[in-house]
């Protein structure tokens, strides 16, 4: 079935949850729910199937998320699924992250770990007394983290932007319109976001909107019935 049909939204919906932030014009950001209406729903999982083509499947999305669509000339651009968490843990960056390269350094594991699944890739946490930046490893499939974990609210299992829209601050636009939607009467910090499982493109864009390498990631849990 084509990619396209999955992003047309000619005609939108009576009830739209619209959100809009100071650099969007005649586009907008929606806001789904889990109680919003069968049709509602029924759209975020058609766009949900066709994003899990690149980011796999059966883990982006389950009823207590809330997902936000951005909307350009009558087609979905972006989406963005998140979920209320308590905690994240801090990357420990590469050296090469401070200088945003996305090809991804392979090296051997040397340092004594815990390993927990993250996503489709795993997940190293080290003592914090022992991760330096300087001590960072980075194994095939593995990212590095502090093994204390940190207070978040809102956890970003999944963001995506639609090939020919990339580079345009979409997924910016997405994280900022989040931030004053997600918790109600409360604009929420940057430093309470966390990312799952980044790739290394995911943690070159992090790393622009956060201004730091060196910042949150958890563990996604299972997927369920939307």
């Amino acid at each position: 079935m084509s990619r396209h049909r999955f992003l047309n939204f000619h005609q939108g919906w009576q009830n739209e949850r619209t959100l809009t932030t100071h650099s969007l014009k005649e586009d907008r950001i929606l806001m789904i729910l889990e109680h919003d209406s069968p049709a509602h729903k029924n759209k975020v999982k058609e766009v949900v199937k066709m994003m899990e083509v690149e980011l796999g499947e059966d883990w982006i999305l389950h009823q207590s998320c809330k997902v936000y669509l951005f909307i350009s000339s009558q087609r979905i651009a972006g989406c963005l699924v998140a979920e209320q968490i308590t905690e994240a843990f801090k990357l420990i960056p590469r050296p090469e992250d401070g200088k945003q390269r996305t090809s991804p350094a392979l090296m051997r594991e040397t340092s004594p770990s815990t390993t927990i699944p993250f996503g489709n890739i795993v997940l190293k946490r080290e003592a914090s007394k022992r991760s330096r930046p300087s001590e960072g490893r980075l194994c095939s499939g593995a990212i590095v983290c502090e093994e204390e974990a940190k207070p978040a609210v809102c956890g970003i299992r999944a963001i995506w932007v639609s090939p020919s829209n990339r580079r345009k601050s979409i997924a910016t636009q997405l994280l900022d319109a989040l931030r004053g939607s997600f918790c109600s009467g409360r604009v929420l910090e940057k430093s309470q976001l966390a990312f799952s499982q980044p790739s290394s493109l995911g943690k070159a864009f992090a790393f622009n909107y956060f201004g730091t390498p060196a910042f949150l990631v958890y563990k996604a849990g299972d997927s369920s019935d939307y």
